[in-house]
């Protein structure tokens, strides 16, 4: 397909101790403990270079228009690294042009402006980007960046001045841009007991502003700044602890709400000044139609396109559900922008048109009650690994993050990497006797299913889901071990929340034992399991816009069949973060502390027999970025921390760098060999 030559941004405008392994048995003090050894020594190796982990397409935001011919074109935001903007051809999914955002690995929103340019963000590493792009000669301009010491800017919306408004994380502010003068003015921070401002709309000129996970819903006037807090009634605020999203249309307001299990949508009533009765529940993250014929709009419903009639304020069928698109569609991750033909007059009439994660743009007519779609030519772009496994098939798997439903896979006799359908984001994967555990982000999901059959995501079978907010407050799972014929999970709580969870689940029959805060206020990072005891490493970190409520990282026991905890203590002082534990060759519990220490613990006395000083730091503050395994032919462990890999020799007590850049885990193939996750690329080990 044609595409224009892929133009760079230009700058414009630039703002500125010891733990014990039973209750009856000694404990070595932290008093008592060995010094320090001897730090890392760096040592020489070779890697065989096997290209990038995955590359894939992941549309995150995506904003609908036309271009000067008539063309009606989307402008598709797609995540990877670097992200990527393309415009596309609604009729033909052909790129009309294309372009990567160098500096940014996500995008944010995308939405056309009064004054004819589309304006966008991105994100990470950069601060919070402000983008514009020119539909005519396609030159993108970087506005600003890091505006006010924000790192994320959210839900974008024009008012009727002319200005863009925007929410902002971590400090949950309001900002508005004028394309005419190139002024920013910020409005401050709404709220001190919420860092993100996630959810924005104007409405009837006014700036709507929701908040979380502390939620408030702001009314503010655009030219007093003054600011009014709305009081939902409690049928909206139950299980509420975010607003996402709001979008006036007609005399209603929607008002995207999260968690509430599957994330919910109220409707407000300008005309009444009341909310309505009705909860529509199930709406995916993306904003309703305009207005279109017959005085509808068009809403997602999970996977399901559905109709909202605004004159008689109810939801109605379009016949989506038992459309043969979406079956076709049924293993999308999500789709973040639907539009109505009134919008787009190259569609046909009473047609909607949405683009899904995986760049399928698809049409569905509501009046025919049939829909068609075509692979978008959207620009894609490698991304890194964000987890890494080692499957009962001896390949070696790796998660993405916030994707558009990959993993990637190294065949162990090959090592070639296929790309293959999963979640939106695998954070742990493990071997359970003959099947693969994956657990996933976001609600603490964990699938289960047998690789050695032909790969088909949909036949993994879902045996968890803790959820965000009530009853269990977790949102991710990175630490998963084999407990015979169960399943050890630890979590780390919903955003706002302190105290993860280990959870023992049955994968045969559903039953589960939960327990929160088994080590109070801090999150359950990785596992490991000898002789019905569950070893833990925790965080003292919960969810994110969290303040830590304890000093030190902690090791824990936990008795199984007594549902019980043991002991839980320091091992290494000054620790955040214990990241990894494996049991290695010797019969020693080894593990990695985030400060960059690495330690062993005897587990028949529980005392601590081994601290290695490193240098380098191990994790962030929930313990990713590390990998910790045994190399039972070798009678030696690895451990990916620091960027580097460690040999670590548990007879001499050492810790020698054998690669020192570019690594973010590794893992342990089948074969015997080691492969290593890069930025972008994946690595073996040449021996």
């Amino acid at each position: 397909m044609m595409s224009d030559p892929q133009h760079r941004p230009t700058r414009r405008h630039l703002l500125g101790g010891g733990i014990a392994a039973l209750a009856a048995l000694p404990v070595a003090s932290a008093l008592g403990a060995p010094a320090l050894a001897d730090p890392v020594r760096p040592a020489a190796a070779s890697l065989i270079d096997l290209g990038p982990a995955l590359a894939s397409v992941n549309v995150r935001s995506v904003a609908f228009g036309q271009l000067q011919d008539g063309r009606s074109v989307a402008y598709a935001l797609s995540n990877g690294d670097p992200a990527t903007l393309s415009v596309l051809d609604v009729l033909t999914g052909e790129r009309i042009f294309g372009t990567e955002i160098p500096g940014a690995e996500l995008g944010g929103f995308v939405t056309p402006g009064p004054d004819g340019l589309i304006y966008f963000t991105c994100r990470s590493p950069m601060k919070g980007g402000l983008f514009s792009l020119d539909p005519v000669s396609f030159e993108v301009t970087l506005i600003a960046e890091g505006i006010s010491g924000q790192s994320v800017l959210y839900d974008g919306s024009f008012g009727p001045d002319g200005r863009l408004y925007m929410g902002t994380y971590p400090n949950a502010r309001v900002l508005a841009y004028d394309p005419a003068t190139g002024e920013i003015e910020d409005y401050g921070t709404q709220t001190e007991d919420a860092a993100y401002v996630f959810g924005l709309g104007v409405v009837d000129g006014e700036v709507w502003v929701g908040t979380g996970p502390v939620p408030h819903l702001f009314r503010i006037d655009i030219a007093s700044g003054e600011r009014t807090e709305m009081q939902p009634p409690a049928h909206v605020m139950e299980g509420t602890d975010w607003f996402t999203g709001i979008a006036q249309r007609g005399d209603l307001v929607f008002v995207r709400l999260s968690p509430r299990g599957t994330y919910d949508m109220a409707v407000y009533d300008q005309l009444t000044e009341t909310w309505l009765e009705e909860i529509v529940e199930g709406t995916f993250d993306t904003a309703p139609t305009a207005v279109a014929r017959l005085n509808r709009v068009y809403y997602l419903q999970g996977d399901v396109l559905m109709g909202y009639d605004l004159r008689m304020r109810r939801t109605l069928s379009v016949g989506f559900e038992d459309s043969a698109l979406r079956e076709e569609l049924s293993e999308a991750v999500g789709t973040y922008g639907i539009a109505s033909s009134e919008e787009l007059p190259g569609l046909s009439p009473y047609t909607v048109v949405g683009l899904n994660t995986d760049g399928v743009l698809w049409t569905y007519s509501t009046r025919r009650k049939q829909g068609s779609s075509v692979i978008a030519d959207v620009l894609a772009s490698p991304a890194g690994a964000h987890s890494i496994g080692t499957g009962p098939d001896g390949a070696v798997y790796m998660g993405a993050y916030l994707s558009s439903g990959v993993i990637g896979r190294i065949d162990p006799e090959t090592e070639e990497i296929e790309r293959l359908r999963g979640p939106k984001q695998a954070d742990t994967i493990v071997a359970h006797g003959q099947q693969l555990v994956i657990s996933s982000y976001p609600g603490a999901v964990a699938h289960i299913g047998d690789p050695s059959a032909a790969w088909d995501w949909s036949a993994f079978d879902q045996i968890l889901m803790l959820g965000r907010g009530a009853p269990n407050y977790q949102d991710r799972i990175f630490g998963v071990t084999s407990v015979g014929d169960r399943i050890a999970l630890g979590s780390v709580p919903d955003y706002g929340q302190l105290g993860g969870a280990l959870t023992i689940l049955d994968p045969a029959t559903g039953d589960l034992e939960f327990h929160r805060d088994v080590v109070p206020q801090q999150s359950i990072v990785t596992l490991a399991h000898s002789d019905g005891l569950v070893y833990g490493g925790t965080s003292i970190h919960g969810g994110l816009s969290t303040t830590p409520a304890q000093d030190t990282a902690q090791l824990f026991i936990w008795d199984v069949a007594a549902a019980a905890l043991v002991s839980a203590e320091e091992v290494v002082p000054g620790a955040k973060v214990i990241p990894e534990i494996a049991f290695g060759p010797d019969g020693l519990l080894w593990g990695l502390a985030g400060e960059g220490t690495v330690f062993a613990v005897d587990p028949t006395t529980g005392a601590v027999v081994h601290r290695i000083a490193t240098g380098l730091p191990f994790g962030n503050n929930w313990g990713l970025l590390t990998s910790l395994f045994s190399r039972t032919s070798e009678g030696c462990l690895y451990a990916a921390g620091g960027n580097a890999l460690l040999r670590i020799d548990p007879v001499a007590a050492t810790a020698d760098v054998v690669v020192d850049s570019d690594v973010r885990y590794a893992a342990l193939g089948g074969n015997d060999r080691i492969y290593l996750a890069g930025e972008i690329n994946v690595y073996r080990l040449e021996e």
